[in-house]
């Protein structure tokens, strides 16, 4: 936290001082580490899964993808709409949300039937979509620090397929809660996308731990781990005036002692 009007080095004084330090995921870390060290313990972010699993659900016809996030390049939607070319003409694409790109990619994709442009969702509505696609697709190309979003669809029991990068690898996977594929790639794209699709074991499967990997990003989670931080604090700071007591206690019994042995004898 900067205080009003403190200097840049005066703050990252403070800051190499603390005892503890937290961020909410490894990318998060990065910076404060490349400027002042020390050790951190990750506590990520925290989702209300309640609101996924007992949010209403939007119907669909036929296998669905849904897509939601800003319509730039670093989240990939161009990738996906691509990949979308090769995907069987049964399958449903949902695109939420709006951006730079909006009207570009509208312009492009606009005559492919099967894709629908739903701008911004409200949130009951996000959630709804949420349950009620066949797969979450995240094709995000970079930046991304944390897979907040995927937490989300695990717990609304989506599959999902994501590009593989480090920060989506904070939460998923490949393999047991996710399909993770190379950013940027559109035909690996397409391949898992139909794969989940169309694999009701392998959907299952990944559905199934997905809940389970969500539990540990729960708010009750997470308070939980604040709490044990903090109790480890205390007890940190507990021993520490312990033995800061002790030794200036010695410190104590030390200048008594040499008090003692040079005090001149007494004459007879």
């Amino acid at each position: 936290v900067r205080r009003p009007g403190e200097p840049w080095g005066a703050r990252q004084s403070r800051a190499v001082r603390l005892a503890h330090r937290v961020a909410v995921s490894k990318d998060a870390r990065e910076l404060p580490y490349r400027y002042i060290g020390g050790e951190y313990e990750i506590l990520y972010n925290g989702v209300e899964l309640d609101d996924y699993r007992s949010g209403a659900t939007h119907p669909r016809s036929g296998a669905t993808i849904f897509f939601l996030g800003r319509h730039e390049e670093r989240k990939g939607l161009g990738v996906l709409l691509t990949a979308m070319q090769q995907l069987p003409d049964n399958v449903t694409l949902w695109v939420a949300g709006t951006g730079p790109d909006t009207a570009r990619l509208r312009a492009q994709f606009g005559h492919d039937h099967r894709i629908e442009w739903l701008g911004r969702l409200s949130d009951a509505d996000k959630i709804a979509r949420m349950k009620g696609a066949t797969v979450f697709c995240a094709p995000s190309l970079h930046g991304e620090s944390f897979g907040v979003v995927l937490i989300e669809a695990m717990a609304a029991g989506t599959a999902i397929v994501a590009s593989g990068l480090d920060g989506y690898r904070n939460v998923a996977t490949d393999g047991v809660d996710a399909v993770l594929v190379e950013p940027g790639e559109v035909e690996p794209l397409a391949i898992a996308l139909k794969r989940v699709l169309f694999d009701a074991d392998l959907r299952a499967g990944l559905v199934a731990a997905g809940q389970r990997r969500a539990d540990d990003f729960s708010m009750r989670s997470l308070a939980e781990r604040y709490l044990a931080h903090y109790l480890r604090i205390a007890a940190d700071r507990s021993e520490r005036r312990r033995m800061l007591a002790e030794a200036q206690e010695r410190r104590r019994l030390s200048r008594m002692l040499t008090r003692v042995v040079s005090r001149p004898p007494t004459s007879g």
